[in-house]
């Protein structure tokens, strides 16, 4: 038992449909547990949200000249929980306007409320999440609302949401899959009657052709019937075939007997003029039944040869030509006017898919059909012509043809439309056998000569000559690709990297701008499109932190082994790749590091006792203008209340102010100030290993760790350079040359520390605090909270 190659299985059917079914109750469930999972991941994060803003209301008040706020590290803080996503806020009153934050925000269409109200809407080319909340503050003038305004960016929130949603659908799956198991099984079992009939069928003899007995289920009852009802038409159609063959061996039967009998009757004929009739007569029976042998072995070889196997590309044009030479050898012939006309077949159309074994059997049934059934001066024309992918084999002769209604059963075997020159009936029922092995079809019709017109039509063989063009292109001149670099890292500490990175990617040229911390943070603010650098290198955390924020910088795919820590990371958009304490720088001509304090209050409480002798003699920065001052002096606050009362004694000696690192160990090299407070421990020690006047110290309570990090612009002309520069700095390579040939310390250390401030380090390992980038780094960029910082400062340290 044999079935069609593209047979599909029932139970496969029964189960597709099972599981289309499943699948249309899953997309439902999809769809709430996708509106439940958004609920959900808005939820959580709200949260942090409307803590955000109630901390920001808290710190709100009434001032002689309007309301303020003091914006809180706490509100930072919260924000910062959620480690991956940019923040936005706004402090504003309806009678006063803005009152600090980011101007622009999305509205939320609605009056101030004491109560949270959440939106969501587009802010700059990202979608945020914002909360808007209220709160009326007794003014000069009555009761008045002053508002607060903050967002997120939602990627931390998909993320979640697509977590629970896929973590929910992985168990519906799993669920649909467990059903659908038990689906299967009942569909075998329900299937099982037909494996039975399956089982006796297979096992039948041939020759069994009696009913299938049983009594099955109503469901495959009318298959039941139809398996009984193709049986019997098969008993029907073996019966013909049988009753076929019978024909076909009485006819040869008959035409020997009448030949035999021919014989027979001449060998007793009793004159030699009637033993020449009847071997006449002889002769006829035999050309008849040569010719019924002939065409019955025809039509069987044609079926055999119709097997697509046996075809192969010919030309059809030379075999009609091979076979009409070989007709015209056949006596028949001779009074026949026989011709060939291929005018209109192009050269090499032609070609098609056949067997011409087969197509030169067809041609010579229907020639012979036309001579036979022709007039004695017949006119036989066989041509050839196309039409569109069809190559017509058309033959037409000048005899009494077929008339339309004899047409459709004019190929049925044994069957002779004309009772004059009736033969076997096979002739073209060979021919439109042969058609129908090629793909192609007989056609039938009147000739313009008068008789019957048959055509083959095949289909054509189109072969298509593809020319590949080779085009040879001498490789383009090697030409130095830029990589540009705005960075707060002085040149020299750099140098080692770029050079070794040049080396490293022959043809790429680093084009290095230097900068102080906060006029890189207002040039990349204030830059033109054209000249936006590859990326950006800082020391100055926050300020990165905000640029970063405001949605300047692109995601970067690092790899684990060269991811830097946790809290040297943020967004996948900043990265770490220094760690460098805050350490004091003294003079060694002064103090010996015994008896220098071990702890901030301790400081503050040596300040006050040396007062005179160190009057002057204390370097800090100067917040206002130094980016990694004001962020040492923010994080100290944080701390705890001995920041102010350090700053204050700091105040009473009369503090120094120094823009940068370099400036302060310098003055203390020279004896100019005894002490450098907070100055960066990786240039302190640099100068100090070649200054011997100048000591590093480090206190026992916490040193605040910054790290420089780099990032990689959105409009970056070359993000890719960018990229390969920040990931060789990262590198193994690249954090051994930091340790080896810079002054910088590295946040991965490969191998042992052999530099002094490395063992420094690694002694009091637990006092290093490093600066975590995130949001809560934006609490002191506040403009309000900014100002409101740096006057306290000053004021402390004695300017009103």
């Amino acid at each position: 038992m044999t079935t069609e190659p593209g047979g599909r299985s029932l139970q496969r059917r029964l189960l597709a449909s099972m599981a289309a079914g499943f699948a249309v109750l899953l997309l439902l469930i999809s769809l709430l547990l996708w509106a439940y999972a958004r609920g959900a991941a808005n939820r959580t994060y709200d949260l942090l949200l409307a803590g955000a803003a109630l901390a920001i209301l808290e710190r709100t008040s009434f001032a002689p000249d309007g309301p303020t706020a003091d914006l809180p590290h706490s509100a930072m803080e919260i924000l910062a929980l959620n480690p991956h996503d940019r923040v936005a806020y706004r402090v504003f009153s309806p009678q006063h306007g803005e009152i600090t934050g980011t101007e622009g925000l999305p509205e939320p269409g609605r009056a101030l409320d004491d109560l949270p109200y959440f939106y969501d809407a587009n802010f700059g080319e990202a979608s945020f999440r914002f909360v808007s909340q209220g709160r009326r503050l007794t003014a000069p003038e009555g009761r008045e609302w002053v508002g607060v305004q903050i967002g997120q960016t939602v990627e931390a929130r998909r993320a979640q949401q697509w977590s629970l949603f896929l973590n929910g659908m992985a168990g519906l799956a799993a669920v649909s899959l467990i059903g659908l198991g038990f689906v299967w099984l009942a569909i075998r079992r329900s299937l099982a009657p037909l494996r039975q009939i399956e089982t006796e069928l297979r096992h039948r003899e041939p020759a069994d052709l009696s009913r299938v007995e049983g009594t099955p289920p109503r469901e495959i009852r009318g298959l039941f019937d139809a398996i009984n009802g193709f049986i019997a038409r098969l008993g029907q159609s073996r019966a013909l075939t049988e009753s076929f063959i019978a024909d076909v061996a009485h006819q040869t039967r008959t035409s020997l007997s009448a030949l035999q009998g021919h014989l027979s009757l001449a060998t007793d004929a009793p004159n030699l003029d009637e033993m020449r009739a009847r071997v006449s007569k002889a002769d006829r029976q035999a050309q008849r039944t040569v010719r019924l042998t002939n065409q019955l072995l025809a039509n069987a070889m044609v079926i055999h040869r119709s097997d697509q196997g046996s075809l192969a590309p010919l030309a059809l044009r030379s075999l009609v030509r091979d076979t009409l030479a070989e007709q015209l050898r056949d006596s028949r012939l001779r009074h026949i006017a026989l011709s060939f006309e291929d005018e209109g077949l192009r050269d090499g159309h032609d070609r098609i898919m056949g067997d011409p074994v087969s197509i030169r059997e067809a041609l010579r049934n229907l020639i012979d059909n036309a001579v036979r059934h022709g007039p004695e001066e017949n006119t036989i024309t066989v041509g050839l012509t196309e039409h569109g992918d069809e190559v017509w084999l058309s033959v037409e002769d000048a005899g009494p043809g077929i008339s339309e209604a004899d047409l459709p059963r004019a190929t049925q075997r044994f069957t002779s439309i004309s009772t004059e020159t009736a033969g076997s009936g096979l002739g073209l029922s060979i021919v439109s056998a042969v058609a129908k092995g090629h793909a192609g079809r007989l056609e039938l019709g009147r000739s313009p000569l008068g008789g019957l017109r048959a055509a083959i039509v095949f289909p054509r063989l189109i072969v298509l000559l593809l020319c590949l063009l080779g085009i040879s292109l001498a490789p383009p001149a090697a030409r130095a690709e830029s990589l540009s670099i705005f960075s707060a890292t002085d040149g020299p500490a750099m140098a080692p990297l770029i050079a070794a990175f040049e080396e490293r990617n022959p043809g790429v040229r680093v084009s290095y701008s230097e900068f102080q911390t906060v006029g890189l943070h207002r040039a990349l603010l204030d830059i033109s499109p054209g000249l936006v650098p590859d990326l950006v290198v800082s020391s100055a955390m926050d300020l990165q932190v905000d640029l970063v924020n405001r949605g300047l910088a692109r995601q970067l795919d690092i790899p684990d082994e060269l991811r830097p820590p946790d809290w040297a990371t943020w967004r996948s958009e900043l990265f770490g790749f220094t760690f460098e304490p805050a350490a004091i720088a003294y003079d060694r001509r002064l103090f010996d590091e015994e008896d220098l304090p071990r702890s901030h209050r301790d400081l503050a409480s040596f300040v006050r006792d040396n007062e005179t002798k160190l009057a002057g003699r204390i370097g800090g920065y100067d917040l206002r203008g130094s980016g990694i001052g004001y962020l040492f002096a923010t994080q100290d606050s944080i701390q705890g209340p001995q920041a102010q009362r350090l700053t204050e004694a700091f105040g009473r000696a009369g503090m120094r102010r120094y823009c940068c690192t370099s400036q302060m160990v310098a003055a203390t090299a020279a004896g100019e100030i005894a002490l450098a407070f907070n100055a960066i421990g990786s240039y302190a020690a640099a100068f100090a290993s070649d200054t011997p006047e100048v000591g590093l110290h480090f206190l026992d309570d916490y040193n605040l760790v910054m790290t420089r990090t780099g990032f990689v612009p959105k409009a970056a002309t070359r993000p890719d350079l960018g990229a390969r520069f920040l990931l060789f700095m990262l590198s193994d390579d690249g954090q051994r040359l930091l340790t080896e040939s810079t002054p910088l310390i590295p946040i991965r250390p490969p191998g042992k520390a052999t530099a002094p401030i490395l063992q420094k380090i690694d002694s009091q390992r637990s006092s290093f605090l490093p600066i975590r980038l995130g949001p809560g780094l934006l609490t002191y960029l506040d403009e309000l909270k900014r100002e409101q910082f740096l006057s306290g400062w000053e004021a402390s340290l004695g300017k009103q």
